[in-house]
């Protein structure tokens, strides 16, 4: 992949997949984003974004500010689907399994 995909791109690319991270994300948000680059702006969306945000990658990139294309890169993407949020590469958490 030539172009680089964000880290908040991969948060969202990985939640569009991963229900239980999403569930995460949206109970816990601030746990959830530790070690990714994010700018305050980004923060403050993941805080607000809820359920009824993902009925379509269309509203999705509309509330994250992200395009259409970017959220299909973040999801495609090997570290949004190989990696849960909150991991640490080689670790599985409790409750997550692929």
């Amino acid at each position: 992949m030539s172009d680089r995909v964000s880290d908040f791109a991969l948060i969202i690319g990985h939640v569009w997949r991963c229900t239980t991270c999403r569930d995460a994300l949206l109970e816990n948000p601030q746990l959830m984003w530790i070690g990714y680059k994010l700018s305050e702006s980004q923060r403050e969306c993941l805080s607000n974004i809820d359920e009824e945000d993902f009925r379509t990658i269309q509203h999705l990139a509309e509330i994250t500010g992200l395009t259409a294309r970017e959220i299909d890169a973040a999801i495609d993407h090997p570290r949004a689907r190989l990696r849960h949020l909150g991991s640490v590469k080689g670790e599985v958490r409790p409750g997550l399994s692929w």
